[in-house]
């Protein structure tokens, strides 16, 4: 039976911000231990989704470098509580020649406390949000293409309205054993003041990413070697800070990055990994009398998979990063970087998952040259019965800045929520969640505005959302 998105994939965000590098890899070609077939239409949305979170560098590697957790039915080892197969509530889709089309569409209630991080920025909204995606069915190569929208209407703020969308198309070509990939992905997207290390904007700054990714997986039995190819262009739109409109066009970048990942099947326990990465950003457009933010960085990775037989699944990526910088301003800047997560499975009904990462990110605001971001999230999902699903999350980022005199911003969230999947074609969310921000960079006064990041805050969101799916 073909694999179809978690429930918790359905869940709409009400403020979007930008992607970071590691995006890119979000298309990367999986392992393939079982000579298991890519699925391009679940990677193409893992791209979308990883260019358009709420924080993009949050263990954007993990699930692209290693396979996510297991799909299928009972409550065998490795299967997770949104991984599980539920037949009876399952979406089946529109089937078109040798394809199968997946419409959804999304009606959200929902009311944010602080929409832009100000005083007095609480504002009830709606949004509307939907996708179709087409996946091929052949059995030996495949295709897939996406596109969607979400519009943001908040009804004490009608000027901050917003519209998003995104689309996306790519497949796979099987040569012999190899394999062949590639996509292309276009994301606009908004976002306010309160998204970590982002302008301090009072009004929605309309982003946009585009992402062309290329892979060639050579297959050697137990051993792959796969070289990999990205571009990714990031463009900045107009904000908003104390009353003057400030153009973004210096944080405009071009990033291009090749890989080299090795793969190691050891058994079907699990793997390892071994990447080395290069990555080159280009600001075309640099502010006028400011060093440049022009870097190149080097990389070096290794990885582990490892699912006992036991209740706990191992995954961690841990290496160094050397990011040099053009200008003789900034120093060489090396650091260690990880992602890593641990899926527990206590028992069939339950499944606590915890992720740590750590990266070098490009600066997303005006007056320094980056920043590192380190995250840590933990989740809870239970099957309360078959067709109603809890979810409890907390998580904590925070953005340290390579020069050292703009500080530190730290961000945490509490949230949870409950899912009940009333049939094949509708089902019904709730959410809140709490974020408190820490923390304010860069200069406060109207002289140099462009200089400010998000202020302290704190922030609820609840929402209430209906999913159609045919």
């Amino acid at each position: 039976m073909p694999r179809r998105m978690a429930p918790s994939a359905y869940k709409p965000a009400v403020c979007e911000r930008a992607g970071s590098d590691r995006a890119a890899y979000a298309v990367t070609v999986q392992p393939r231990r079982a000579r298991m077939m890519v699925r391009p239409a679940v990677l193409l949305s893992g791209l979308i989704a990883s260019l358009a979170s709420p924080h993009p560098a949050t263990a954007q590697n993990i699930p692209v470098y290693f396979p996510s957790g297991s799909y299928g039915y009972d409550r065998q080892l490795g299967v997770t509580v949104l991984s599980r197969a539920r037949p009876l509530y399952q979406q089946q889709g529109i089937h078109a020649g040798g394809f199968t089309v997946l419409p959804t569409f999304d009606e959200a209630l929902f009311y944010n406390s602080d929409v832009t991080g100000a005083a007095g920025s609480g504002s009830w909204g709606v949004r509307t949000s939907g996708n179709v995606s087409a996946e091929s069915n052949w059995e030996r190569n495949s295709a897939a293409a996406s596109v969607g929208f979400g519009n943001n209407v908040f009804f004490a703020l009608p000027n901050d309205s917003y519209t998003d969308w995104n689309a996306a198309v790519g497949g796979t070509y099987q040569i012999g054993r190899d394999l062949l990939e590639g996509a292309f992905s276009h994301v606009t997207y908004h976002q306010f003041g309160t998204s970590l290390a982002a302008l301090q904007s009072s009004t929605p700054v309309s982003n946009q990413t585009d992402t062309a990714h290329a892979a060639y997986s050579i297959d050697l039995n137990r051993i792959s070697i796969t070289p990999d190819f990205s571009f990714s262009a990031y463009r900045y739109g107009i904000a908003t800070v104390q009353g003057q409109q400030i153009s973004q066009t210096s944080l405009n970048r071009n990033v291009f990055a090749a890989s080299l990942i090795s793969r190691y099947s050891m058994s079907e326990e699990g793997g390892l990994l071994l990447v080395l990465r290069g990555i080159a950003s280009d600001f075309p457009s640099p502010a006028p009398s400011q060093p440049s933010n022009n870097s190149t960085s080097y990389e070096v990775l290794t990885g582990l998979d490892y699912q006992a037989n036991s209740v706990w699944r191992y995954r961690a990526l841990v290496g160094i990063e050397v990011r040099d910088f053009q200008a003789a301003q900034y120093k060489t800047h090396t650091a260690p970087v990880l992602e890593a997560s641990v899926i527990w499975t206590p028992t069939g009904l339950t499944t606590v998952t915890g992720t740590l990462s750590r990266e070098i990110e490009d600066p997303t605001t005006a007056g320094n040259n980056g920043y590192v971001l380190t995250a840590a999230r933990g989740v809870v999902d239970h099957e309360l019965l078959r067709n109603v699903l809890l979810q409890g999350r907390v998580a904590v980022a925070s953005a340290t800045y390579l020069q050292t005199v703009n500080g530190t911003q730290t961000s945490y969230t509490l949230g949870g929520g409950v899912t009940w999947l009333i049939n094949r074609t509708v089902r019904l969310s709730l959410d809140y969640d709490f974020t408190q921000q820490l923390g304010q960079v860069g200069g406060t006064n109207a002289a140099n505005p462009g200089t400010i990041a998000s202020a302290p805050f704190t922030q609820s969101i609840a929402m209430l959302t209906l999913h159609i799916a045919l």
